[in-house]
């Protein structure tokens, strides 16, 4: 295929991932929300959540040849739950060392954002769980501009 593939290059990534990371349970675009959080016991093994962004055109990097011809970017959130805060900040950490930097398609990983952490709290506002969250972005150009994906 050529032309803009961006879910090629999320599936590049989530291979890295998976192979630097092969103790840690790896899942995709979950939706973090109260339910779903509260239903996670408080002394779950720490997993990782990946949250893919979607495509953008850098408008910095535009090209007078037309809008496919232009650099574009996108970006991912790593998402840590974890027991305790300090299991979360580590763990993050631990990612965000090995991804910043790694080489994708004449691209590499750059942090975005700052790396926060959360308590989730329970129904009687006690700490339940703790979020570590972290984003990481990449630019890139399409491998072929005249060229459209196709199923």
């Amino acid at each position: 295929m050529d032309g803009i593939n961006l879910v090629s290059l999320q599936d590049e990534i989530l291979a890295h991932i998976e192979s630097e990371f092969p103790s840690y349970e790896i899942v995709e675009d979950i939706v973090l929300d109260d339910e779903y959080i509260l239903k996670i016991n408080n002394n779950v093994k720490p997993f990782v959540v990946i949250q893919w962004g979607g495509l953008a055109r850098s408008s910095s990097e535009s090209s007078i040849a037309g809008v496919r011809h232009d650099e574009y970017r996108s970006d991912f959130d790593l998402v840590v739950v974890a027991p305790t805060p300090r299991i979360a900040r580590r763990i993050l950490n631990m990612f965000m060392d090995k991804l910043i930097g790694w080489r994708i398609q004449g691209s590499a990983l750059t942090p975005s954002l700052g790396i926060d952490t959360f308590a989730v709290r329970d129904q009687n506002s006690q700490p339940h769980l703790y979020l570590s969250v972290g984003t990481l972005a990449f630019r890139f150009n399409s491998s072929n501009p005249s060229a459209n994906i196709t199923p």
